[in-house]
């Protein structure tokens, strides 16, 4: 009895002095994301990128890493090439069924919200540091950007009535334009920047007849810039329909950077602000 007693205060003892083995911190990471690719930069930890996707365009570096396809169209056999640990991605990230087959193949998978919204930036912010391990870098950069927020916030506090804002996706060729309506990024950005927007009893991005182009009356057109594919404000206001709203008047057409417009990371601060200062420079001029 006493052998047996001995022994199983040994036993515990060895058990004690086992050293407990928490999980490796991810160290070969492939992001599905342009917005998620910004926060893991921001968060210092772009040394474990070894993939991105091609919304992944910012910071410029971003785009030298090899990349893993379009986020709706990826390959499992390319991404799996790359030997990650860890694959971050946006919900809406596909074909369907893809980052199941990425993970039974043995490859942690973590799937972040794709919402357009404040509340979804701090979720992305904390859920892609919660995942690499970096909490504290996480709280700071979410505080960091509220403050940014907050700035165009306050300055929306001046405005005395808000701007209709007619986003346009496509204006190819002058036919078909499709525009943003409820339920898109583009919607969201819109109000955020403390404006209106003039595409209404629409869902998503639909294209438009030249009647109901007139009927939406918007105050100010914004577009993606396209670089050397940008259409200029001259042709963009010649368009049928798009001739005979408010916003040909003056020509007032505001280009932006796709991603920082839409992106929904963390520059959503510096998109804010830089949407609300194109659409009502006199109020900002005047602060």
């Amino acid at each position: 009895m006493k052998l047996l007693s001995h022994s199983v205060r040994w036993l515990s003892a060895a058990l004690l002095a086992v050293p407990v083995i928490a999980s490796a911190a991810p160290e070969r990471i492939v992001v599905v994301d342009g917005a998620l690719t910004e926060i893991v930069y921001a968060l210092g930890q772009e040394d474990k990128l070894v993939g991105v996707d091609t919304t992944s365009v910012y910071p410029a570096a971003a785009t030298q890493l090899p990349q893993v396809g379009y986020k709706r169209a990826l390959s499992a056999e390319g991404t799996l090439s790359l030997a990650p640990d860890l694959v971050i991605a946006s919900e809406d990230a596909g074909p369907e069924g893809i980052l199941g087959q990425i993970e039974s193949a043995g490859v942690t998978v973590a799937s972040v919200t794709a919402k357009a919204s404040v509340d979804a930036v701090g979720e992305k912010v904390k859920r892609v540091a919660a995942l690499l391990e970096q909490p504290d870098a996480g709280e700071a950069l979410w505080q960091s950007i509220q403050a940014d927020i907050e700035t165009v916030q306050a300055s929306q506090l001046r405005l005395s009535k808000p701007v209709k804002v007619l986003f346009i996706l496509n204006a190819s060729g002058g036919r078909n334009l499709v525009v943003g309506g409820a339920n898109t990024h583009a919607d969201a950005i819109i109000k955020l920047a403390g404006a209106e927007n003039a595409v209404q009893g629409i869902e998503g991005y639909k294209p438009v007849t030249t009647e109901a182009l007139v009927a939406m009356a918007p105050d100010v057109v914004l577009m993606m810039k396209r670089n050397e594919h940008s259409m200029p404000a001259a042709e963009l206001f010649a368009i049928p329909g798009l001739d005979r709203v408010p916003a040909a008047d003056n020509q007032r057409l505001v280009t932006m950077d796709g991603m920082l417009l839409l992106g929904f990371g963390p520059r959503i601060g510096q998109a804010m602000k830089q949407l609300h200062e194109a659409l009502y420079p006199a109020v900002v001029a005047a602060q």
